[in-house]
């Protein structure tokens, strides 16, 4: 029988809990350890409907990147997705920023999906490892065959299935590229330093493109949900592989809707 426990701590062992940026609530938000489960439902995020098809699906753990409990709560409202999974009886583990900066984290998935190569470097480190004592922070270094800006947004649009992708054109031939999964338009100096003349990130403010612009980088918004649902299937994988457990990937994740 494998158990919550059992699942936290082999996550823990690729992406260690402990790595997470202070401002983040990844582990185990709702459960115990001694909980049994055949089948999980992994998601982005555990939303109302989420939670609902993981006990549809008989699912007795809801594995998501987004913590169900993000924000501290001070009183417990029933109408939370979090309460919902509770009533459930339903265990819910998030790797958020755990994962995004595991040695092998979503922006050198986003690297790997463009066919790059990995320069195994981090272009902006902000912590260290507690436990290994390894440089942490977001995004991920890529060498690539020469591209234009726009072939480089045309190939990250046909990737992620991106819809609505914004960018601004650095104005110069792309061969060094850094990806930043979800909201890391931060790395954009950092970036630059290490030699990048693009990154593909998301949820980019009008400032930082235009700051984009002035410097000369492309700069890519490929959106959140699409640059970091591609981690669903590595962890699916991981503990199909580990533990012989059915593992679903979420058929009601992803709210946010293009054309």
């Amino acid at each position: 029988m494998t158990t919550v426990g059992q699942i936290y701590d082999y996550i823990d062992s690729f992406a260690p809990f402990c790595d997470q940026d202070g401002f983040d609530n990844s582990g185990l938000c709702v459960g115990e350890r001694e909980q049994p489960v055949n089948r999980v439902l992994l998601a982005l995020d555990a939303t109302d409907k989420v939670v609902d098809e993981a006990k549809n699906l008989g699912c007795e753990l809801i594995l998501t990147h987004h913590p169900v409990i993000f924000h501290a709560t001070k009183h417990l409202d029933l109408s939370y997705p979090f309460a919902r999974a509770m009533r459930y009886g339903i265990a819910c583990i998030g790797c958020h920023t755990s994962l995004d900066s595991a040695e092998y984290g979503v922006s050198d998935m986003m690297v790997d999906a463009l066919g790059f190569k990995n320069l195994g470097v981090v272009p902006m480190i902000n912590r260290t490892s507690p436990k290994t004592g390894r440089p942490v922070g977001y995004g991920a270094m890529a060498s690539c065959e020469k591209i234009s800006p726009e072939g480089l947004a045309r190939l990250v649009k046909k990737t992620f299935n991106s819809a609505g992708l914004r960018w601004v054109d650095g104005g110069r031939d792309i061969e060094k590229v850094a990806c930043g999964s979800g909201a890391c338009s931060d790395i954009l100096h950092d970036a630059k330093e290490n030699g990048a003349e693009a990154v593909i990130t998301a949820d980019v403010k009008l400032d930082v493109f235009l700051e984009a612009e002035r410097i000369g980088m492309t700069l890519i918004d490929a959106g959140h949900y699409e640059t970091e649902v591609i981690c669903l299937g590595y962890l699916k994988k991981k503990l199909e592989e580990k533990f012989g457990l059915e593992c679903v990937v979420s058929s009601a994740d992803g709210i946010v809707r293009g054309v």
